[in-house]
């Protein structure tokens, strides 16, 4: 039995522990009305179109606890940039949202933004092209695709059959397929990455134009930055400082060279 707590970004316990009946679960708590929600609504339609998400054991609407299967491999960062990835997101974001599903509100505000550029204390030309992405990112936000909205390496999962596990759906949402498609690729990336990716999952989808997608994942990607660091900084997360200190090295130069697919 182990109580280590699993969770990395998120504001819920997470715990792996032995049941009842001796067989490795997860136990969430307290989590959102967003997740709470997608399990026990959400997922089971999902499942039907070969969209794997944990299997929930037990939902506790007084503690706001989940009961979850436990997924026990995990999936490297270079396995999800494969195609059985982004066919299992395309399937995602080709279902049709359900008004009576709970999403989470993704945004990229001006406090959010003006927030960590205070923190990454950047170069000027650097913060004013941060601001050219946060201007166009209005594109991430306007899609009506359903998106998972943390697609990163660290929330799938294989079971021992193999089959590919999506979890953590704390951000389920809807908005533009580049949200789920920016976490797969390593890094910050770059311009010919963002464009083999999107003429890729264009291959599987169809539904994109991929040059608009391309540009749509390096927005995505300067929107994430703001992201991980505002919320690390809130949650007095102990990886705080081993992002600032990396994006303050490497930041600059991708801003200056990405700017221009704007």
């Amino acid at each position: 039995m182990s109580d280590d707590n699993l969770s990395r970004m998120g504001t819920a316990k997470v715990t792996l522990l032995v049941d009842e009946a001796g067989h490795q679960v997860i136990e969430k708590f307290p989590v959102s009305d967003v997740e709470f929600n997608f399990y026990q609504h959400a997922a089971r339609h999902l499942v039907q179109v070969d969209i794997s998400t944990p299997k929930l054991l037990i939902a506790d609407p007084a503690t706001r606890k989940l009961r979850l299967e436990y997924i026990p491999h995990q999936v490297e960062q270079d396995e999800v940039g494969r195609d059985e990835v982004l066919a299992i997101l395309s399937r995602l974001h080709c279902y049709r949202p359900d008004p009576s599903w709970v999403y989470h509100n993704l945004t990229w505000s001006e406090a959010a933004l003006e927030k960590s550029l205070i923190l990454l204390a950047l170069p000027d030309r650097a913060a004013k092209q941060l601001r050219y992405f946060h201007q166009a990112s209005d594109a991430l936000f306007s899609g009506q695709c359903l998106i998972s909205g943390d697609s990163n390496a660290g929330n799938w999962g294989k079971r021992d059959n193999g089959d590919l596990v999506l979890f953590d759906w704390e951000r389920f949402s809807t908005g533009s397929p580049a949200i789920d498609l920016a976490p797969l690729i390593k890094g910050m990336g770059f311009k010919q990455k963002f464009i083999e990716f999107a003429e890729r999952y264009n291959c599987i989808s169809q539904n994109y134009n991929p040059n608009d997608l391309a540009k749509e994942i390096a927005i995505a990607k300067a929107w994430i930055v703001t992201q991980v660091i505002v919320l690390l900084n809130e949650r007095q997360k102990s990886d705080f400082q081993f992002y600032l200190k990396w994006y303050r090295e490497n930041l600059p130069a991708w801003l200056d060279n990405t700017v221009k697919m704007l």
